[in-house]
């Protein structure tokens, strides 16, 4: 049942049907699972739901459990993300891809739901489990298949850093104004994937694998040509000594596309930018042009849908902060 402030729990019903409402509300909040538990009489549940533009965070506590994402349950499904869990309270399990990622509270591990999963809770439990579309997760981590089932551990380094903010983030959710939640998404995702590659060694996988090096050179570059308006997967292709058919099929196997790098590669530089005081003296449509986009009203336009807010209203709200 929902409370007044949007909890779902199991609270109002009957003990027998405590486990199967729950199930309904795992699989309607993130994607269809098998859930199972030991504790089916006793068993109880609550999760709270929030957002921030494209990122559901959910809040968890319930009875000891195991929850699966089969072959089956894929195959019959059109829902696309990547999940991060960040323990709470308890231990869980998170296995994916051979790997198996043991979280005690601030701890956290990512998981591709395109893919079987097994998360196994022996004990009552806590989590912050944020839902990420999969698009904002690989044009950070080309290689995010390997970084599945990896323990981040809370308790150091940028694991610590990412596992604070995102429980400070999560209790002040609500109080976020609407202005400002363009540059905490992206601070957001860019402390969250700096942590998992980090733990995962990303530039040690990249050594040893020519796809993922090309890839990585091909972002290196994109970036530096960013002032570019004619930046395209051709030109990039040309540079690089590749046909376009190849770049185009080497960024498919990360489910992304040379297009979207180069236009997200082209937003965040945009947002340094406004954000940046040195900048100051530089119009909006100067940045733009300098971000490669030959047309103001189209920067303005996907600039609000990547980060909730007009170009000159992030540049404000950033000036307010200082």
């Amino acid at each position: 049942m929902i409370d007044d402030r949007g909890r779902i729990s199991t609270d109002a019903i009957a003990a027998a049907g405590r486990l199967p409402y729950w199930r309904d509300v795992v699989c309607a909040t993130f994607v269809e699972l098998d859930c199972e538990s030991a504790a089916a009489t006793g068993f109880f549940g609550a999760i709270e739901n929030r957002a921030m533009l494209d990122l559901q965070f959910s809040d968890i506590r319930s009875s000891a459990q195991r929850v699966v994402r089969t072959p089956a349950k894929i195959a019959r499904s059109d829902r696309d993300y990547f999940l991060l869990s960040l323990q709470t309270a308890g231990t869980g399990i998170v296995a994916q891809d051979g790997r198996s990622a043991v979280l005690q509270p601030g701890d956290f591990a990512l998981y591709d739901t395109t893919r079987p999963y097994d998360l196994t809770f022996a004990e009552d439990f806590g989590q912050i489990v944020l839902r990420l579309p999969r698009e904002t997760v690989t044009r950070r981590l080309a290689e995010a298949r390997h970084l599945t089932a990896l323990r981040v551990p809370g308790d150091r380094g940028t694991g610590r850093l990412a596992s604070a903010f995102l429980q400070q983030l999560h209790v002040e959710l609500g109080l976020l104004e609407t202005t400002s939640m363009g540059r905490v998404h992206a601070s957001t995702i860019d402390l969250l994937t700096t942590a998992l590659a980090e733990q995962a060694g990303t530039n040690k996988l990249a050594q040893h694998d020519p796809k993922a090096l090309l890839r990585h050179r091909v972002e290196a570059y994109i970036e530096r040509e960013l002032g570019n308006p004619d930046l395209t997967c051709e030109t990039v292709a040309l540079a690089q000594g590749v046909s376009p058919r190849y770049l185009r099929k080497l960024f498919q196997e990360v489910d992304t596309t040379v297009s979207a790098v180069i236009w997200h590669c082209r937003l965040d530089y945009a947002h340094r930018r406004l954000s940046d005081p040195r900048c100051a003296g530089l119009s909006v449509t100067a940045i733009g042009y300098d971000s490669g986009f030959k047309d103001p009203t189209h920067f303005s336009r996907a600039f609000r849908a990547r980060f909730g807010a007009s170009p000159s209203g992030l540049r404000a709200e950033s000036a307010r902060d200082r």
